[in-house]
């Protein structure tokens, strides 16, 4: 076994070949010899949530017998523990970190930076489907490099979906799971025998809100009850502050500097009542109707007698917490989130009933893949081919496993990094000022009790923490990652409004549609009453903050409380305002429910000049005084939704962003206004 996972990066090529063109000579003398691939993906399948994994209530008979046929992957794990990144980077072979997949909403991998793995298959003959759900980038159409196409947008309904397939509209009434299980069946039998494809059968099941099958309704028996995690009586003691933080207050949908000035973080908390959340139940009952299509997969393939050249892997997106921690969902590092089940099965080629202990991922499975089908692995890709762990021999392997995570409001978790090895796990917080997580897996499976304050693990820490390192590095792992689908700067960097005061007497802009009521002039400034002063300059896409980065400067010495400038629609905008003789800037990003971002400098700036500067980008707001930072927020989700507003300087509109910041008018002194998108290279310094 290897010592470092450092030189596995950097060898992969040497390992698993490099990047080379298949001929249509060698496609065609191929397609006898390269197996046929089903992928199967299941959304938010924990690990252990299967009767082959001992699951003490769930019955999955077709997967167990898939599991029978093949090799269960003990070790297996995701790189993000989210589901559009997770996906990005199964299909792609690299990290999110490279393929830029941060998020949910907005973000997909750019097919000419990062292609996923189907470009290479067809360029070898086969012919590639993907049916299911994408949910990368905003709806589903078709994507490149797949010649079949079922999907439909982001996540899609359980029941009557409407479908996009190869472009078309059509809604199918009945239940997801089983339509899209038919049509995975469906493409297998139009298949020519002897020509080989890769079929990606990806399902919206189990993914919240839980919707059973009518026939699965008490599916595992009437009343079953859902399980208490033992994690769940955690006290939190050595446990990052911020966790804690969350267990006193919650501010995933409004969150606000001020709001946690004088909060006093207990070091421990204490117990929680256990709900009885029946909805780990509905989800897993969800897996009955994947599981009856499994079963109808294989017998398809055993019906066409193409079985045993057919490479079949099974595996989730990313495994979910049922209140281990006292958490829902996934996202964080501990072991119910990242870790996921993984079957493979290739008849006589992968030993049936085998079990591989190594630590595997979704970083793997494009390489895996393309390697079973005889073609070298593309130089960008950062996985490995899990091939050579089938052969039985020994084989030089990770000895850690990395894990990557970007800051996400809507679910309160900072920005992660963390590394796993056989026995050990470190994680990291690079972003806010709190202590690491130190676990031994063996005597603490549950990751329980925190080792980083413990003296007698003072030289593992060292050593974890050098093996973090070096493995980030070696990834290119960041703290600011941006889509690769997007352009950085939506519109020209450099000023788009200036606004000022000449002569005394006049408002002078690089816009010349501005409505002006009621100001005042006082040398070169302009005078507003906190009443009915105002200037409104009209809506325009490219100067709106949703053409992000979009920057606002203001030189303004204000006389009491009140809104400086905003900028809202019902669903998106901004605020700048005075509360308490202190500035701030409040932001709206709208997704399923409004969400608020909030910061609030320290000082009282009445009766004082005072210059405000406010960034809002792709998922990031900043603010500054004076030049001087005050603080750098991720937003819940980017900011993609137009405000279709006028910019109100010293007045308010009819949207109030927050109901928390003040809604009334300016009173004061305003020297200047300039709204401005900064270039790439001001952005890349800071």
């Amino acid at each position: 076994m290897s010592n470092n996972w450092l030189p596995l990066v950097f060898t992969v090529s040497f390992l698993i070949g490099s990047v080379s063109a298949v001929t249509a000579q060698d496609a065609s003398s191929a397609k006898t010899e390269r197996p046929d691939i089903v992928f199967i993906l299941v959304d938010d399948l924990r690990w252990d949530g299967l009767s082959y994994q001992g699951h003490p209530y769930v019955k999955t008979p077709h997967i167990d017998e898939l599991r029978a046929m093949g090799v269960s992957m003990k070790n297996a794990f995701v790189t993000t523990s989210i589901c559009c990144p997770s996906r990005a980077t199964f299909l792609t072979g690299v990290y999110a970190n490279q393929h830029g997949v941060i998020d949910n909403e907005t973000s997909e991998y750019n097919p000419e930076v990062t292609p996923p793995l189907t470009k290479y298959l067809q360029a070898a003959g086969y012919r590639s489907a993907m049916i299911g759900k994408w949910h990368m980038g905003q709806n589903g159409k078709p994507r490149p490099h797949f010649d079949h196409w079922v999907s439909f947008k982001g996540q899609g309904k359980y029941t009557d979906q409407l479908f996009n397939i190869n472009g078309k509209q059509v809604k199918e009434e009945g239940y997801t799971t089983d339509l899209l299980s038919d049509k995975a069946i469906t493409f297998i039998n139009q298949q020519p025998v002897d020509e080989p494809y890769f079929l990606m059968l990806s399902h919206k099941a189990v993914h919240e809100p839980f919707t059973p099958a009518a026939r699965h309704k008490n599916a595992f028996g009437e009343g079953t009850q859902p399980i208490k995690p033992k994690s769940w009586s955690t006290d939190f003691k050595n446990k990052p502050e911020w966790q804690r933080r969350q267990g006193i207050r919650d501010v995933r949908w409004d969150w606000r500097t001020r709001d946690a000035e004088s909060e006093v973080v207990p070091k421990t908390l204490p117990p929680g009542e256990w709900e009885n959340d029946a909805r780990s139940v509905e989800q897993l009952r969800c897996m009955a109707a994947v599981d009856d299509g499994v079963g109808r997969i294989v017998e398809a393939l055993k019906a066409r007698g193409t079985l045993d050249n057919t490479l079949i892997v099974f595996t989730s997106d990313n495994g979910y917490f049922h209140w281990e921690h006292r958490r829902w969902d996934k996202r964080m590092a501990y072991e119910e989130s990242l870790r996921i089940p993984m079957v493979i099965v290739y008849p006589g080629q992968i030993e049936a009933d085998s079990t591989v202990e190594e630590m595997v991922g979704n970083i793997d499975f494009a390489p895996t893949v393309l390697d079973f089908a005889g073609l070298d692995v593309p130089q960008q890709m950062q996985g490995l081919s899990m091939k050579p762990l089938f052969g039985g021999d020994n084989v030089e392997w990770r000895d850690n496993f990395f894990y990557e995570y970007w800051v996400d409001l809507v679910h309160e978790i900072p920005t992660m990094t963390a590394v796993r090895t056989a026995r050990h796990k470190l994680i990291q917080y690079p972003e806010i000022d709190d202590i690491d997580e130190l676990y031994d897996l063996v005597a603490d499976p549950h990751e329980m009790t925190n080792l980083i304050a413990n003296p007698a693990y003072a030289d593992l820490y060292q050593e974890m923490k050098q093996r973090l390192d070096s493995t980030a590095a070696a990834v290119n792992w960041q703290p600011r990652v941006f889509p690769k689908n997007l352009d950085r700067l939506r519109g020209p960097a450099g000023p788009f409004l200036d606004l000022t005061a000449k002569n005394s007497k006049r408002v002078e802009s690089t816009n010349a549609k501005l409505k002006i009521d009621n100001i005042g002039f006082e040398d070169d400034l302009i005078v507003f009453d906190g009443n009915d002063s105002q200037i409104e300059i009209p809506f325009a896409l490219e100067n709106d903050p949703s053409s992000w980065p979009y920057e606002l400067d203001v030189m303004v010495k204000p006389e009491s409380d009140g809104v400086i400038l905003m900028q809202s629609g019902k669903r998106n905008g901004y605020k700048l305002f005075v509360q308490d003789g202190r500035p701030g800037i409040a932001l709206l990003c709208k997704t399923w429910i409004a969400i608020n971002t909030t910061i609030d400098a320290p000082d009282s700036i009445i009766g004082k000049w005072t210059r405000l500067t406010a960034r809002v980008d792709y998922n990031r707001l900043t603010f500054w005084v004076n030049g001087k930072l005050v603080e750098s927020r991720a937003l819940p989700q980017p900011f993609k939704g137009r405000t279709n507003a006028p910019v109100l300087v010293g007045s308010v509109g009819e949207h109030k962003v927050s109901d928390k910041v003040p809604h009334q008018g300016f009173e004061g002194y305003i020297k200047q206004i300039v709204l401005r998108r900064p270039g790439l290279d001001e952005i890349e310094r800071e």
